[in-house]
């Protein structure tokens, strides 16, 4: 029996990218409550960041997942470091708690269901979330550019990588 008072549990991940951000809001690690992908060109980190602030108010998330800019083999440009940097310390203004994963620990976490590359991870992803299926991405070839939709399925691989470091 759910007790009224009880706050929910939402996570909130948010993965930044070249061209804004995409985001899934969770309810535990079989519960996609929200996902998305917000695009901006120009691309502006004031513009990116009041939209993620506004988007706080939407669930009032528990924990803001973040990527960690500043891993070991992290690739993440300038801009995305100064928005994740920013992103933070508005957290810490809030007191609204953050975690950081990194690139190689969601390799790692994924390595332990058999994939290893993104797409592998997008598919085996759309296995356990069918309602992903309208955005599932095509597989990518060297000559070709990464899938529009592949920032969500970076998003809830950042939230699932949280969830099973943290058990």
């Amino acid at each position: 029996m759910n007790n009224q008072n009880e706050k929910p549990n939402i996570v909130y991940a948010i993965y930044p990218n070249a061209n804004g951000f995409s985001f899934v809001y969770m309810n535990g690690p079989r519960t996609l409550l929200d996902y998305g992908i917000v695009r901006m060109n120009p691309i502006c980190n004031f513009q990116l960041l009041d939209k993620i602030k506004k988007s706080l108010d939407y669930f009032k998330p528990s924990i803001i997942i973040l990527l960690d800019p500043y891993a070991k083999a992290s690739r993440t440009g300038f801009r995305i470091r100064k928005l994740i940097s920013n992103l933070t310390t508005y957290a810490q203004q809030e007191k609204l708690q953050t975690a950081s994963v990194s690139r190689d620990q969601i390799r790692e976490v994924f390595e332990n269901f058999g994939v290893i590359t993104k797409f592998e991870v997008s598919q085996w992803l759309l296995t356990e979330f069918k309602q992903l299926e309208t955005r599932r991405p095509k597989e990518r070839k060297l000559w070709t550019s990464e899938d529009r939709n592949m920032g969500v399925f970076d998003a809830l691989s950042l939230a699932l990588a949280w969830y099973y470091l943290e058990n």
